[in-house]
């Protein structure tokens, strides 16, 4: 983790570029083109020079996108992606906000973990974070905590920054990593996103960093994958959590999703799959199921 030149601010140096996905500018420039995406570039600095209040709504998007090796889930996460960028060009709306949610995969205290850091980087360049809006959600509640070390060893959310960085280059973002699955914390993360992004919604974009299921057995990772499908177009928060709770469905992303219904802020709209789910060797010998879910204002 390196500093920046002004004194005090961090940076949240890249992890697993050059693994999980291309660490040569343009080599990920190509890769991003692609899988349809536009260069935001022009059309965000554009965007920059209009107040937030000329969103076309104050309903905030959402996607589901895969967080593995880009070979495997880079196209599938882009359609998430594109999907956003296509209702940006359609309806002149412009993300100038992207939080993104994993769980965190190693083992911690539980909390919602915040980052300190003021930029995360990028082979494309820096991000800077949302440090106001950070201060806020850690405010709302002592489950929620601006601590980085969670941060900076998890691949989930590094894998989608190029992605972020590329589409929406304008946008701040706020990294979100959930440490456990507890009902108490799901609450707690349900009510500071309703409190904070209230006033904000219009602006930003939800991208939910997840699989759509995994177990050993086959059968039961498709089947539990089409239960996820099932259970996340009916938006019903309750519904969902308690087929968390109970093991029946099983994405790792499952307690973040359930937060974000609970919320409210999704009121009225539908999770829908862009593209088939994908069936995949994981680790420990699972078989994992990749989707990309679009939830459109």
């Amino acid at each position: 983790m390196g500093k920046t030149g002004i004194p005090g601010l961090r940076r949240r140096a890249p992890v697993v570029n050059g693994i999980f996905y291309p660490d040569k500018r343009e080599v990920l420039t190509a890769q991003l083109a692609s899988w349809g995406l536009r260069d935001g570039s022009a059309t965000d600095s554009y965007a920059s020079q209009f107040p937030a209040e000329n969103s076309i709504n104050n309903r905030i998007q959402a996607i589901l996108a895969p967080h593995g090796a880009w070979d495997l889930t880079g196209n599938i996460a882009g359609k998430a992606f594109r999907a956003v960028q296509q209702r940006e060009e359609k309806n002149s709306r412009h993300i100038r906000r992207v939080l993104l949610f994993s769980t965190y995969h190693n083992y911690a205290e539980e909390n919602v973990y915040l980052s300190e850091s003021a930029f995360f980087d990028t082979p494309l360049g820096e991000l800077p974070v949302d440090q106001e809006l950070n201060q806020e959600l850690a405010c709302c509640s002592p489950h929620i905590r601006v601590y980085d070390i969670p941060h900076l060893s998890e691949h989930a959310l590094e894998v989608l920054l190029p992605m972020v960085r590329y589409c929406f280059p304008c946008a701040k973002i706020v990294p979100v990593l959930m440490a456990g699955a507890g009902s108490v914390l799901i609450s707690s993360l349900a009510n500071a996103l309703k409190t904070v992004l209230g006033n904000c919604a219009g602006e930003s974009l939800i991208v939910v960093s997840s699989n759509v299921s995994q177990n050993p057995d086959p059968a039961i990772a498709l089947a539990m994958a089409e239960d996820f499908l099932g259970l996340i177009a009916k938006m019903n928060a309750s519904t969902f959590l308690a087929a968390h709770a109970g093991g029946r469905i099983s994405a790792c992303g499952g307690a973040l999703i359930g937060a974000l219904l609970e919320s409210k802020l999704l009121h009225g709209k539908q999770f829908s799959p862009l593209c088939p789910i994908v069936q995949a060797a994981g680790e420990n010998g699972n078989t994992v199921y990749y989707g990309a879910l679009d939830c459109a204002p």
